[in-house]
């Protein structure tokens, strides 16, 4: 009842704000846009091991636009975990060819569709697992930017006044933790500070079928590193400090379009302030890369995609300890990826089928995840979901852990 009285005042907050916008604003009425949209979501999940989990979403969202700026205010509330959480909630100016924003959102890089290297603005909520959406699973935060447009080319600047790092579980399910370190003690320090601020920039060129992007940033690794470990007397690890390697990201993606082909490219090279990679708790320098091809068929909207992506750690060190090595899969200095999307519209696109692969060569982890949704009324659907985690061998990854983590999902979907 809090969290719903909450949500109650924060979309009164809006309208009012949107009232002021109305008073002060020398707009005229008629090219002034307001919306309000309710989504709702009920279902349920099982597990594997036959647990079921009630799936209650609210969500609302709100919107004002003129000539001149644009207020958005996107919120939900997850009933079974009793959270309340924005999706967005942002003011953006027009100014000419510039738009400047600021607010509680999230700011996508990369040419790619089902995976990105260079998309490092935001980090990864992975709290509950990974679903087929990389701008869902993405952590809003506060953000300061502007884009501005040039005839074939852009910028785009973001400002991050501190930032979040990935959030995962600390017990139940999802944790990752190693059952030999559950009862060992991590503090987190505050990364919500002016000192720990970061930022960059995209300057995008378009040439003919082809778009070309060059990206600088300066921010943190959302991964934690360790600091300051303590021992007992059996020298069992009994305490650390997280701590977060701030690193500079030169980075490149591209785009080509051949008829119904789309070949997107991304690459970059984050350099570490662990220069020359001997702190055993600082993440080293690395190289990331991504290539995907996807085709669309123009008749049917049938959509098909296969991505490749890798990555090298330099200085690969030896020491069982180092965040590198206990992050690597199958203690190797290099990571290789194969994904894959096929998504079919059926039934005059009352029907949607989607069914989505990841395989993690070193490991042998995979994860497959498929959906299929049916159009019961315009603002009514009928959406399952499977989700499969496991590996070919007993490697240690993300996806043997959750290997016990297999779910179907079956839930309605509405929107007002």
């Amino acid at each position: 009842m809090k969290k719903l009285l909450i949500l109650f005042i924060l979309m009164m907050q809006t309208l009012a704000l949107f009232a002021a916008f109305d008073i002060f604003s020398d707009t005229a009425e008629e090219n002034s846009q307001r919306s309000i949209s309710l989504t709702t979501e009920t279902g349920v999940r099982m597990y594997r091991d036959k647990q079921l989990v009630p799936v209650l979403n609210f969500g609302v969202s709100a919107t004002q636009e003129t000539a001149k700026f644009k207020v958005q205010a996107d919120l939900n509330y997850d009933v079974q975990n009793q959270t309340l959480s924005s999706d967005q909630l942002t003011i953006t100016m027009f100014q000419g060819p510039t738009n400047l924003y600021a607010g509680w959102t999230t700011h996508p890089w990369g040419s790619a569709s089902l995976s990105h290297v260079v998309d490092v603005v935001n980090a990864q909520d992975i709290s509950a697992g990974i679903i087929d959406d990389l701008e869902a699973m993405k952590r809003r935060e506060f953000l300061l930017g502007f884009t501005t447009y040039w005839e074939k080319s852009s910028l785009d600047v973001v400002v991050k006044p501190g930032f979040l790092p990935n959030s995962m579980a600390s017990d139940g399910r999802w944790s990752l933790i190693p059952a030999a370190f559950a009862s060992v003690t991590l503090t987190e320090p505050d990364t919500q500070t002016l000192q720990n601020s970061g930022g960059g920039a995209r300057y995008r060129l378009h040439m003919g079928n082809m778009d070309l992007g060059l990206i600088y940033f300066n921010g943190y690794w959302p991964q934690s590193g360790y600091t300051n470990i303590t021992y007992d007397s059996s020298f069992a690890v009994t305490g650390a400090d997280l701590m977060y390697t701030r690193y500079q990201l030169f980075g490149l993606e591209s785009n080509v379009l051949l008829g119904p082909f789309s070949l997107a490219l991304e690459g970059g090279y984050f350099l570490s302030e662990d220069l020359d990679g001997t702190d055993s708790g600082l993440y080293n320098s690395k190289a990331a890369y991504l290539a995907e091809l996807s085709y669309t068929d123009t008749a049917t909207s049938a959509f098909f995609a296969v991505a490749y992506q890798g990555q090298y750690v330099f200085d690969y060190p030896a020491n069982p300890i180092d965040v590198d090595v206990m992050a690597a899969y199958n203690n190797k200095a290099y990571a290789n990826t194969i994904i894959a999307v096929v998504e079919v519209p059926l039934f005059r696109q009352l029907v949607n089928a989607r069914i989505a692969g990841t395989y993690q060569i070193e490991s042998e982890g995979y994860l497959v995840m498929g959906s299929l949704s049916y159009a019961l009324q315009d603002n009514v659907s009928l959406v399952g979901k499977a989700f499969l985690y496991g590996s070919l061998s007993s490697l240690s990854s993300i996806y043997d852990t959750w290997d016990a983590n297999d779910s179907v999902q079956i839930a309605l979907q509405a929107w007002f």
